[in-house]
């Protein structure tokens, strides 16, 4: 950039010019203070956005209404040295007392003694097998012909057998074993051992498996239920107890069969007092943020830097009616947060009386049921036939103004096979015919193996619903097994077109009545929802019914349908009555706000981001007319240094042309 000093001609002239400019200069300044303070502005929505966020985090764990806080259960055992327990959130409030007669025990087998842990062991092949579990072979030979070779031939395989060398202590010089240990507890977990390992002999000993007389037998767990004549007991492979009380899993950690132990099941407050507590927080912490932001500070006389915006101030009162307003559909007595503790203070932010949402939960409040709390937050449905239950539905899903209809066309089914022979009266299964094949649900079996020995029909199927329900192949897929008309039935307790029996090859065929051929699908519910006699339509999946995405009234509403074909006439088969709880109203709310797409925040930044554009568009102009008209100004005084220079130098010749005259 060219300068001037005024060395010539005495004129401060860069002052000079910069006065000259100073005035488009102030207009360049105030554009950048401008979209500096738009740019502020927008910084603010961006944390009323975040604070939006986490207040929206906490009104999801408010808004479910599957494994919802309200229903949260606790369980108490009065000796938890012997027992634990945990309650699910469908468990049932009462005092339960048990027995633990025994515990589950893994089967333990030795070998006889040998005199240290590289003692030689012959060659040859074993074969583990535990319980109904795949065999395993494994082949011994120079490489690992020692009986910590063999130990550690065990351990890398997967034949669900554990391998350690014990020192028993004995004397004669052999006091190392080889000690088996199942990995799964349970009486049906036995070893099973083939030893094809060459006699003893040259100098290496055959290991000997004495499974007759085991370390430790395999065992279930046994738990009585009540002391009374009619008192249960229940057996187990594991020392885990499910649903022997509804929702309540119980770990057996000692056994006493003269000990009664007492379960006490009641409501857990906790988590639903510390998620509404951590609600309200999120709302005044919001709500005091949007408040510091758009008022004017009397005492220092300044506004906030969103006073007068309208955007702040309507979000703010937006979420204040989403959270404040009673919910249409639910009694007057728990319409309102006030019904369980949560009131509006002076500057509009919200209290919490804890005790009060405690009393209601655990039911010390005569005028409010306990499970009408989860309908106060979430998005709720209550039907009119116990076969039809509310499930979920979204921001999309409207309430309803009349019950919605619920018709069914098709209930689901699911997979049964029935076997294509009669079974025999009694059944012997031995090595010749005790194999089978079948794919449960879209998974392959592979290959199993019914326990040898004599079943009548009823001993058959639950031994075949056994092996099927514990196959390491067959995760997550169960079935049920029964006889009927001496006929095998084999059938998925999956519901829908997943749930799937298909019969295989095997030995155990002819025994089981299979021909092999047996295959069967099952069907998926179908139906519609009709809302003020317009027809909306749904996908039905397994026994879940779902709104279809573009319904105006039942989007993404899903219902569950365990009827039966029986159960399935002329009209609808139930109405359904939808309420949007607080939560789940606000989260609506806040989908509007924060939509990455559609959302008012997204507009309300872009707007920003066009007023900055456009700003900068005015400062890149106004600076380059500046450069413009500096440049100019700037050349002109360098024209009239150079002319005073000039004028200088003629001065100067003409006072010695002069002066020599």
């Amino acid at each position: 950039m060219l300068t001037i000093d005024g060395l010539v001609s005495g004129i401060d002239s860069e002052s000079i010019i910069k006065g000259l400019l100073e005035i488009q200069q102030k207009q360049i300044d105030l554009l950048e203070g401008r979209k500096n303070e738009i740019a502020v502005k927008q910084g603010a929505f961006a944390a009323i956005e975040a604070q939006l966020q986490t207040l929206r985090s906490g009104a999801g764990t408010l808004a479910r209404s599957q494994n919802s806080v309200f229903d949260a259960n606790l369980a108490n055992v009065s000796d938890e040295v012997a027992l634990l327990a945990t309650a699910s959130n469908n468990a049932t409030s009462g005092v339960f007392q048990v027995k633990i007669n025994a515990l589950a025990q893994a089967q333990q087998v030795a070998t006889q003694g040998f005199a240290d842990e590289d003692a030689a062991i012959t060659q040859g092949t074993l074969t583990l097998q535990v319980g109904n579990g795949s065999a395993v072979t494994l082949t011994i030979d120079s490489t690992n012909d020692t009986i910590q070779g063999l130990g550690t031939a065990i351990n890398n395989s997967d034949a669900g057998v554990s391998a350690s060398i014990i020192q028993d202590g004995s004397g004669g010089g052999t006091p190392f074993r080889l000690l088996l240990t199942s990995e799964k507890t349970g009486a049906s977990q036995q070893i099973s051992i083939t030893n094809n390992l060459a006699a003893s002999g040259g100098g290496a000993t055959q290991p000997v498996f004495d499974t007759g007389n085991p370390v430790q037998a395999a065992a279930d767990a046994s738990v009585t239920l009540g002391n009374g004549p009619g008192a249960i007991t229940v057996f187990s492979e594991t020392n885990t107890v499910n649903n022997l009380i509804n929702g309540v899993t119980l770990t057996l950690r000692q056994a006493d069969a003269a000990k009664t132990i007492s379960v006490s099941i009641e409501a857990d407050t906790d988590p639903a007092t510390t998620a509404v507590s951590e609600f309200v927080d999120s709302f005044n912490t919001l709500a005091d943020f949007i408040s510091n932001l758009s008022s004017f500070n009397a005492d220092t006389e300044q506004g906030g830097l969103l006073l007068g915006n309208r955007n702040a101030s309507s979000i703010l009162q937006s979420v204040r009616s989403a959270v404040l307003d009673a919910v249409g559909g639910l009694g007057g007595d728990i319409n309102r947060l006030t019904a369980i503790g949560v009131s509006v203070e002076d500057d509009g932010t919200l209290s919490f009386d804890e005790s009060k949402l405690k009393d209601v939960l655990s039911g010390r409040d005569p005028d409010i049921q306990p499970d009408e709390v989860k309908r106060l937050f979430a998005l709720d449905g209550q039907s009119t036939n116990a076969s039809v239950g509310f499930i979920i539905g979204s921001t999309r899903t409207e309430i309803s103004q009349t019950p919605y209809e619920i018709d069914i066309t098709q209930a689901a089914e699911q997979a049964s096979i029935t076997a294509t022979n009669t079974l025999a009266a009694s059944t012997v299964i031995d090595g010749t015919n005790n194999t089978f094949q079948i794919n449960i649900d879209g998974a392959d079996s592979g290959s199993l193996t019914l326990t040898n020995g004599t079943y009548t029909q009823q001993e058959l199927a639950d031994h075949v619903e056994s092996v099927l329900n514990s196959a390491s192949t067959l995760p997550g897929r169960n079935v049920s097994v029964s006889v009927q008309s001496n006929q095998l039935v084999i059938t998925s307790d999956a519901y829908g077109s997943i749930s799937q029996v298909t019969v295989g090859s095997g030995s155990a065929n002819t025994a089981l009545g299979l021909s092999g051929t047996e295959n069967e699908v099952g069907k998926d519910v179908v139906g519609t929802f009709i809302v003020d006699g317009v027809t909306e339509t749904a996908t039905g999946k397994g026994q879940l019914l779902t709104g279809d995405a573009d319904n105006d009234n039942t989007a993404d509403l899903q219902v569950r349908i365990s009827l039966t074909s029986a159960d399935i006439g002329p009209g609808s088969e139930a109405q359904l009555t939808v309420t949007r709880g607080v939560a789940a109203r606000l989260d609506q709310v806040l989908n509007n706000f924060l939509d990455p797409v559609t959302g008012r925040l997204k507009t309300i930044s872009d707007g920003f981001d066009d007023r900055i554009e456009s700003l900068q568009k005015s400062i890149d102009h106004q600076t380059a007319q500046f450069d413009i008209q500096r440049e100019k100004i700037l050349k002109e005084f360098i024209a009239l240094e150079s002319a005073i220079s000039e004028l200088n130098n003629t001065s100067s010749f003409l006072a010695t042309q002069l002066a020599g005259i």
